[in-house]
């Protein structure tokens, strides 16, 4: 496959991120050894990769948080390499409990890419309860472990965990009603917007379904479909409740937080 090609396979605007993964595939398919990348990539990139690898004749392994998370590191492997991987991934967590202020993500990821780092190098955070958890490489841990002593102004500890310590995400649940199932009419009902409004949010390419950009407004949404919507956040459509007296469709979305 051309490079030119892979890289217009994906409607991501880091260049320089994509032709690093294009050389790591590449060298995978030199050695016929796995590789394993050094950056958590978004959905974007690793579910498009997934869906291809078969006609490198590679397969992924995909490592996140939790299995809920959007930012993985990806392996490239063989198809006929099944022995286990070792990686340089540090589970780890921020602990800035205390009793005068609350931590957001906010607070943890600014601090972190204050830095210099590239978003890239870390992994998804989950906040609870004012600490953070995420996963990185160890040379990354390492230097952010070392240069961070507060948060915000508070005093914050780090420490190794593991991954079954990671909580959930959280989310809140939306019930409300719609017109159709179309993509466009569900939008503009979770975020209670216009279906002008929420046409224009899908022309720009500021939604995502099932982690692909999705441009087509009357593409119709299934149960366990996931939304993203860009600075708005993420919902996964649960199902349809029944209708109204008049006609309409009662749904309950899930929204992450």
């Amino acid at each position: 496959m051309d490079k030119n090609y892979f890289l217009n396979l994906f409607e991501y605007e880091n260049e320089f991120l994509l032709a690093t993964i294009w050389e790591d595939l590449n060298l995978c398919l030199d050695i016929n050894f796995p590789v394993i990348t050094n950056y958590f990539v978004p959905p974007q990139i690793w579910k498009i990769l997934d869906n291809i690898s078969s006609k490198f004749n590679l397969k992924l392994k995909l490592l996140g948080l939790n299995e809920e998370c959007e930012k993985k590191l990806i392996i490239f492997l063989p198809t006929n390499y099944d022995e286990f991987i070792e990686t340089d991934t540090i589970f780890f967590k921020i602990d800035g409990t205390n009793k005068f202020k609350t931590l957001t993500h906010k607070d943890f990821l600014g601090t972190i890419m204050s830095l210099g780092l590239k978003r890239e190098t870390l992994g998804d955070i989950i906040v609870k309860d004012n600490i953070a958890y995420s996963i990185t490489l160890k040379d990354t841990y390492d230097i952010i472990k070392k240069e961070i002593t507060h948060i915000n102004r508070i005093p914050v500890t780090f420490s190794e965990c593991s991954k079954e310590s990671i909580p959930k995400l959280e989310f809140k649940i939306i019930n409300e009603t719609t017109s159709s199932l179309r993509l466009d009419s569900i939008i503009a009902s979770i975020l209670n917007l216009s279906r002008s409004l929420s046409t224009n949010l899908i022309e720009n390419g500021d939604v995502s379904l099932n982690y692909l950009v999705e441009k087509d407004k009357s593409k119709t949404i299934k149960e366990n479909d996931i939304i993203t919507i860009r600075k708005k956040g993420k919902f996964l459509f649960c199902n349809i409740n029944g209708e109204t007296k008049k006609g309409k469709l009662k749904i309950a979305v899930k929204q992450y937080i």
